[in-house]
């Protein structure tokens, strides 16, 4: 198995799982980043000795101060705003404008419970205290503001609020819409490509997304193919109507000719060539009739046991005087006896069409052999003539129907391009195939094989 073909990331059911998942992954990774960094980090520690002899003199001047108001003013004019002024019985914070608007208030009902001064780590703010204070009969509870020092690197709590979920919400629309464009933008153009083909254009094609390696590039490949099969079939289609015309045309002219001919000389000297060109007619009509009918699956096998030996004999015998007037030799060689269970008439259809046509290409005072060999249940008749052979990418395409090696016209290679057409479609019908080859001696060999015994074989 290709390697290639294990590689998960070429289907787009992969890339879909693989894109969501990554997209949740990485919001998951942000959103735990934001609660590592926002979490309230808020921590009550010992007061280091230093602040508690640096606030001592400032809290005894403070009785000096008529009221509470012009304490909390003076106080905070001094030191830039940096002492809270709280009711200690019952916990107000009388000047509560110099704490930030994310301060939770709560703290100090923590603060105030405790014996003696501690210091508070309330996300960018630090408090000391409470400092307890006598003030004209009044207790007050006074706390020093200091700052927190900064944080190395990011903080994600100098973001606006709500600003990491848009964010987050961002990178996920960006992601999608990326996500969405790599599948809209092929099939986009996929659909006008398809619509362009419809129109008419048999030689437009899908350019880009057929590199891809996902189920869009098998999808791209896939209308390329269709729509150079169909191409070839229109075309085919198209020569076949000029070459039926021209194949009608020239027997219908002949026998008018020859109506014409015994009109003026009577005595009934045409009637036999009239015959002659009534019944090419006729043989071409059903050949077309034989391959739609084929074609279409429409044709009921009338299968029986026969002996194949005997087939082939038959049908050297029918061809032979055509290859005595070329001076070609038809040689059978293989087993005296060959029985299978085919359908006699098209299986004799398949080998005539296509000793026939080595009889028409092949020159003169050649040999045409035709060898039959038995190997584990299959027949393997091949058909090997002396003629100019047809080029290596047209050893295929020649059972196609409709198709010519050459578009050049004459008495000797005119046709429908029905004959080889017709004997593939009769080997496919009895579970066989056919095929050409070039043998290192010249010439064409064609080989028709198919089994003695074909399954699910319909009979009537």
């Amino acid at each position: 198995m290709n390697l290639k073909q294990l590689n998960p990331w070429r289907f787009l059911a992969f890339r879909l799982f693989s894109w969501f998942w990554l997209v949740l992954l990485i919001t998951l990774l942000v959103a735990a980043v934001a609660a590592k960094s926002l979490v309230d980090d808020t921590e009550i520690r010992r007061l280091p000795p230093g602040i508690a002899e640096e606030v001592r003199p400032m809290l005894h001047s403070l009785q000096r101060f008529d009221s509470v108001e012009e304490l909390s003013r003076k106080i905070n004019r001094r030191d830039r705003n940096r002492w809270l002024v709280v009711d200690a019985d019952t916990n107000t914070v009388l000047n509560s404008s110099i704490l930030p608007k994310s301060f939770d208030q709560h703290w100090l009902t923590e603060l105030s419970q405790l014996n003696r001064p501690r210091l508070l780590l309330h996300k960018k703010t630090v408090l000391a205290g409470p400092f307890l204070v006598d003030f004209h009969g009044r207790q007050l509870a006074l706390y020093q503001q200091r700052e927190r020092p900064d944080r190395q690197g990011f903080d994600l709590e100098m973001l606006p609020q709500f600003t990491l979920p848009l964010l987050l919400l961002l990178f996920s629309a960006l992601a999608s819409i990326g996500l969405a464009l790599t599948m809209t933008k092929p099939l986009r153009l996929l659909q006008q490509k398809n619509l362009q083909f419809a129109s008419g254009d048999l030689a437009i094609r899908v350019d880009g997304p057929d590199r891809r390696s996902d189920e869009i590039g098998e999808l791209a490949r896939g209308f390329n193919l269709m729509a150079s099969q169909i191409g070839a079939l229109v075309q085919n289609q198209q020569r076949l109507l000029r070459d039926i015309s021209h194949e009608l045309r020239s027997p219908l002219t002949r026998a008018q000719l020859a109506i014409a001919l015994e009109q003026r000389q009577g005595g009934g000297l045409q009637l036999p060539r009239l015959q002659q060109e009534l019944e090419r007619i006729d043989q071409m009509l059903d050949e077309l009739l034989t391959f739609s009918r084929l074609d279409a699956g429409q044709y009921q096998l009338q299968a029986q046991e026969l002996d194949v030996v005997e087939l082939i004999e038959e049908v050297i015998s029918v061809n032979q005087l055509e290859a005595d007037n070329r001076q070609q030799q038809l040689i059978y060689q293989g087993p005296t006896q060959a029985l299978a269970f085919c359908d006699s008439r098209l299986i004799a259809r398949a080998i005539e069409n296509v000793l026939r046509n080595a009889i028409k290409y092949s020159p003169h005072d050649t040999t045409i052999t035709l060898a039959l060999q038995l190997t584990q249940g299959q027949l393997l008749l091949s058909i090997t003539d002396q003629g100019p052979g047809v080029p290596v990418n047209a050893l295929q395409a020649v059972f196609e129907p409709f198709y010519r090696v050459s578009d050049s016209r004459n008495s000797q290679t005119g046709g429908t391009g029905l004959g080889l057409a017709i004997a593939a479609q009769a080997l496919r019908q009895h579970q066989g195939q056919i095929s050409a080859s070039l043998p290192a001696a010249g010439g064409l060999a064609v080989l028709l094989q198919w089994p003695q015994q074909p399954n699910a074989m319909r009979s009537e």
